[in-house]
């Protein structure tokens, strides 16, 4: 009796566990990283996949990293010949797709980032999406152009 009861106790554990990975978000974060800023920068742009794995659209609408004052998404854009970069509130992934941040386009900006994060670095961040759900990862420090 004592067996089955702790066999049940048990699978219910997983269970319960497997559902609170499933409901922790259609979200994913790919292979996040950014490039090693050169001694004394206070900003650093991260790059990542985001993939929504869910039916429906997923909007990210603000970010956090514990080693930056700041966090926010940002895109380029072009302006009487000029790149502009513009802090973008609202940063949609379609269900059953993917937005990629990447250099020139859309990524993760940090500002006042305290200390120089050295190559092979992992840096904390959060994302937080509409309903107040934050998914977190660890972006990884590379070489400029590695």
């Amino acid at each position: 009796m004592h067996r089955t009861r702790y066999g049940l106790a048990a699978l219910l554990l997983v269970l319960a566990g497997a559902a609170a990975e499933a409901s922790g978000g259609a979200l994913e974060i790919v292979e996040p990283w950014l490039n090693e800023p050169p001694p004394g920068r206070p900003v650093a742009a991260v790059y990542m996949e985001l993939r929504n794995r869910g039916a429906e659209p997923v909007a990210v609408v603000g970010a956090r990293a514990d080693v930056a004052a700041s966090a926010a998404v940002h895109g380029h854009r072009v302006d009487a010949g000029m790149m502009q970069m513009y802090a973008v509130d609202r940063l949609e992934v379609p269900a059953g797709g993917s937005v990629v941040l990447r250099p020139g386009g859309y990524h993760l900006m940090l500002g006042e980032v305290r200390g120089t994060p050295a190559r092979g670095a992992l840096l904390p961040f959060c994302l937080r999406l509409d309903g107040g759900e934050e998914v977190c990862a660890e972006a990884q420090v590379r070489k400029f152009g590695e």
